[in-house]
């Protein structure tokens, strides 16, 4: 999802560089080009909406370890607003700099945050939050699930009428 996300926010931060780019200095002349901008904002919105947007909230839930999920938690979402802020506060000087800049700029942070996920964000889809425990190395969740599977097997050899030891 962030993947698909991160392509659809790329793309419409480029083309939307491009239409300011070529008509920022006649805007009356070109109305189809100024739709389109706005189209491509409204693209933007949704993939960010369905991807990055809700991404602060529901990933670290599932990939911090139980130990320190709470903080974990916090400090996520203390880093998701500040860069709230950091947004709000440079896109002003970028537009007033260059007037497509500001989505040059995200274009290339977009690219950033797509290599990065690539690169290193596993898939948590269909994983419970102690198999992601384990993706992340946490020791007390893979001796957890042992443990869980020792008992299993010990269940499933008591109702065949086999005697098990559980250790």
């Amino acid at each position: 999802m962030l993947l698909w996300g991160s392509l659809i926010c790329l793309l419409s931060h480029v083309i939307i560089a491009s239409l300011v780019g070529a008509f920022h200095t006649n805007w009356p002349a070109h109305p189809a080009g100024g739709w389109a901008g706005v189209a491509f904002i409204s693209v933007y919105m949704v993939a960010f909406g369905t991807s990055w947007g809700p991404i602060a909230w529901a990933m670290p839930s599932e990939v911090f370890p139980g130990s320190i999920r709470a903080k974990g938690v916090a400090v996520s979402a203390t880093v998701n607003w500040l860069s709230n802020f950091l947004v709000g506060l440079i896109t002003p000087p970028l537009n007033d700099a260059t007037p497509y800049g500001s989505f040059v700029f995200y274009a290339v942070m977009t690219l950033l945050g797509l290599l990065w996920t690539y690169l290193f964000v596993p898939e948590t889809k269909g994983r419970s939050l102690e198999d992601m425990d384990a993706v992340f190395g946490d020791s007390i969740a893979g001796e957890e699930n042992e443990s869980r599977e020792r008992i299993v097997r010990a269940l499933l050899n008591e109702d065949t009428g086999k005697v098990a030891e559980v250790a």
